[in-house]
Formats: C-alpha cells, sequence, structure tokens
C-alpha cells in the first residue's frame, strides 16, 4: 500500500463559522494556495483542452487535404467552401445526416478558423515557390508596341473568264 489513490487538491475556502453569512464568505473567497500542490503551476484545463482539440482538427485536416490530393488552396470561394463542408462531414462521419444538419452552426464556428489558417498557409507556401516575376525580362514577343513585320497581302483571285455568265455563278 505505498501508492495512494487520494490525490491533493486545493482546499475549499476556509470559513469563519462564528459569521453567520458564509455566503459572503464564499464569494469573497480567499486565495491563500492552501492544499495546492507545490511545484506545480495552476494552469486551465478549457484552454489546454481546446488547444489539443485544435491540433487534433489541423492534423485530421492536413491529412484530409494529402488523402484527396488537394495541394494548394481552391481555385475559386465556392470550392474552397466546398472542400471545408465536405472535410467537416467526413471528420464527423460517424454520425447521421441529421446529426449534422443540426449542428452544422456549431460545427462551421469551430472548424471554419483551423480551416481557413491551412488555407491561408497554402497560399503563402505557393507564393514562395512561384517565381516573384516571370516576365521580369520582357521578351521581344510581349512588347506592345512592336507590330512586327506586315502581313503580306492575300493573292488577288484570278480573273474570271469573259463568257462566265451571272447565273454560273
Amino acid at each position: 500500500m505505498s501508492e495512494s489513490v487520494y490525490r491533493k487538491t486545493p482546499l475549499p475556502v476556509r470559513l469563519d463559522l462564528n459569521k453567520r453569512n458564509t455566503k459572503e464568505q464564499l464569494s469573497q473567497g480567499t486565495d491563500d494556495k492552501r492544499g495546492a500542490l507545490q511545484g506545480v503551476g495552476v494552469s486551465c484545463p478549457t484552454k489546454e483542452s481546446q488547444k489539443d482539440c485544435n491540433e487534433v482538427m489541423r492534423k485530421d485536416l492536413v491529412h484530409w487535404l494529402a488523402e484527396h490530393g488537394i495541394a494548394g488552396p481552391p481555385p475559386s470561394p465556392e470550392a474552397e467552401q466546398k472542400a471545408m463542408w465536405a472535410w467537416i462531414r467526413d471528420f464527423h462521419k460517424e454520425y447521421n445526416d441529421d446529426w449534422y444538419a443540426r449542428n452544422m452552426p456549431r460545427l462551421r464556428d469551430q472548424f471554419r478558423p483551423i480551416f481557413v489558417q491551412e488555407m491561408k498557409r497554402m497560399r503563402g507556401d505557393t507564393a514562395k515557390t512561384t517565381p516573384i516575376s516571370q516576365t521580369a525580362t520582357p521578351s521581344p514577343s510581349d512588347d506592345l508596341l512592336d507590330f512586327g513585320p506586315p502581313e503580306q497581302p492575300a493573292p488577288a483571285p484570278a480573273p474570271a473568264p469573259a463568257s462566265v455568265d451571272l447565273l454560273d455563278m
């Protein structure tokens, strides 16, 4: 019995039981760190949980994009929206369509920022890989004032024989 199941947690606020108004004492709450573990910082579990959830979504999005052969951002906003909803639906494939339809606003609020961040990152990556200016040195064909050599006029049609009747044409 060397290892205990008991986990030391912060104690509740110390109450002065001689005062009748304990509600007031609880609302004031003295933060005297009684019962806190030494060397362990206090962290907000909801923020850590949200970070973990965002990381799971980001990893799944990267995997989904690779799985569907999407190497760059979609060409239009409509295609981007379709891709986002397809990814969200695929992420929640264990749920039926009714659940999905009822939860679409909540899902959009949670998943859209992750998707937008990834699309921005992809746009930045494609901008870095694309040459800065492909037309830095204009070629002779790019000169708008250069009309080139004059075109040869089309040869004139051979004169028609004089005995041709207009009805024969």
